[in-house]
């Protein structure tokens, strides 16, 4: 059980660099990979200034300021306010080169400092998706010291920034430019990426951080069906999750567990980052779903959902709770904005209100889609029944994803050779109990959900689940769509097409390093 003595809860959100737990949430994204000369630390020493501006304090109110203009009304707020954002991260070889201690350089675990491509076998980056066949310069990561990160609202503020960032004499002596990366969100489908799916919904509340709908009534979610976790699970310094279950309590742990620690002692309120390029075949993959449609005698907007775990609009196949039943899933998107309730979709009260132990067998969201395989919720795991939905607690991740290249446009011949995809960043505590974890044990494991639904008073699957349909990285897969019918073959149209893993220091951390002073 925890120790609530070694239990630090108040979180320094002037510390902690924004995006990790205020997450930027811009329309535009410049990510620069850059690669440290000898003056390095002092251009450092310059970004820092932009950086404590950019605070998940600074950025949290922001956002909030943003959603109060929506409730108001506003359908544009970035036309009353707006806001340009910088964050800085490490690789494990940036650190290197900019003259840490080795001493210090070794306590930092073996996941990050071995690197994403070091680890492709870990977490299933094979075929297409193997380090050979990455982009430059991810095939060689010892030239990537660092991802700066700059968001803006307006695209001439992203360049206007990126502009001044880059023409200094500091960073010019200090620093060149590997790779550039621009992400930008579909101004077509804002929030959606480029197969069409409502993206980034089923995020983990954070303690101390988002405030609860019902703090009395339901004080351990912050919306309906979002737990609430402690904030250690992503900001090194801070509680932890506990994986046991607390048996007189119905969800997943409540108390706090240790202060997470990881690397040296200056690593507090730092947090790892995880970034992927992952490259989506889009007419491809409407393909698939098309010729599946027709195959299996459902609406292309309902093997979507089978496939996802939700309908385009961001609404879940599951039945959520308190929905009346009895319970079919829809045919028709029922979040599309055009026939349907859009609130299904965005209404951060609906959209995440269900859980999966009700439909253990995968009736209606197989066990197989996305969403389940990459959170399983209360969903029976290999820790057992007893300990499953805490024990998933700990495995959580903030995704900041945002997604790249231009929109699909199905009768331009032209269209379906644009590179296009998702730009795949995350933060946690640990890459390898988090991200690592998911992507080995979850998505990529053709036995989870574990063949064991007894334990939900249901029969045994008659296959095993197959790999996550949407981001497994094998070129194809069997997949149990349907409890009672075998698995169909389903082809995989995401590749990874580079990466790296990295740290996010604190803004004090920054300064002194920056300052060529003792860490």
């Amino acid at each position: 059980m925890s120790n609530t003595r070694a239990a630090t809860i108040d979180v320094e959100l002037d510390e902690i660099q924004g995006n990790s737990l205020g997450g930027f949430n811009k329309d535009y994204q410049a990510n620069l990979f850059l690669r440290f000369r000898d003056a390095g630390r002092d251009w450092v020493a310059e970004i820092t200034n932009e950086i404590s501006d950019s605070s998940s304090a600074d950025v949290i109110q922001f956002n909030n300021q943003f959603s109060a203009l929506r409730r108001q009304g506003v359908k544009n707020p970035e036309s009353i306010i707006s806001a340009v954002w910088v964050n800085l991260a490490f690789s494990w070889q940036g650190l290197k080169a900019l003259g840490i201690p080795d001493a210090e350089l070794q306590n930092f675990p073996d996941d990050f400092k071995t690197g994403m491509k070091g680890r492709a076998g870990i977490i299933g980056d094979v075929g297409n998706s193997a380090p050979d066949n990455w982009l430059d310069p991810f095939k060689d990561p010892a030239n990537i010291h660092a991802l700066l990160i700059v968001a803006a609202d307006h695209s001439q503020e992203l360049a206007q920034k990126v502009h001044d960032v880059t023409r200094t004499a500091k960073f010019n002596a200090g620093v060149e430019v590997v790779f550039s990366q621009p992400g930008i969100t579909r101004l077509d489908q804002p929030g959606h990426e480029h197969f069409g799916f409502k993206d980034g919904i089923s995020q983990p509340g954070v303690r101390g951080v988002d405030p609860p709908d019902d703090p009395i009534g339901n004080p351990n979610q912050g919306h309906p069906g979002q737990d609430l976790l402690w904030p250690g699970e992503f900001v090194l310094g801070y509680a932890t999750q506990i994986s046991d279950t607390d048996p007189n309590f119905d969800g997943p742990n409540p108390e706090p567990g240790d202060d997470s620690k990881s690397g040296p002692d200056w690593t507090k309120n730092g947090s790892y980052l995880v970034f992927r390029r992952l490259r989506q075949d889009v007419p491809a993959f409407n393909q698939m779903t098309s010729e599946l449609a027709s195959k299996l005698k459902i609406s292309t907007d309902l093997i979507g959902a089978k496939l996802v775990g939700r309908y385009k609009s961001g609404a879940p196949i599951e039945q959520r709770k308190f929905q009346p039943g009895p319970y079919t899933p829809p045919s028709v998107d029922p979040g599309d904005p055009n026939a349907g309730n859009p609130a299904f979709g965005n209404d951060s009260s609906l959209n995440n209100n269900f859980e999966f132990g009700d439909d253990a067998d995968g009736h209606f969201c197989p066990v197989s889609a996305h969403i389940r395989k990459a959170y399983p919720r209360d969903e029976v795991t290999p820790d057992g029944a007893p300990h499953s939905e805490s024990s998933t607690q700990t495995h959580r991740i903030l995704r900041r994803g945002i997604p790249y290249g231009a929109p699909f446009v199905p009768h331009d011949p032209d269209s379906a050779k644009v590179d296009r995809g998702l730009l795949f960043l995350c933060y946690q505590n640990s890459i390898e109990r988090h991200f690592e974890y998911i992507q080995r044990n979850w998505v990529n494991a053709t036995t989870f959900p574990p063949d064991d639904k007894k334990a939900q008073g249901a029969p045994n699957l008659l296959a095993d689940p197959g790999p996550d349909p949407i981001i497994a990285q094998v070129p194809e897969g069997e997949t149990l769509i349907d409890p009672k019918a075998p698995p169909i073959k389903v082809q995989h149209f995401v590749q990874t097409t580079g990466g790296e893993y990295f740290f996010s220091p604190s803004i004090s951390a920054l300064n002194r390093i920056g300052a060529n002073q003792p860490l």
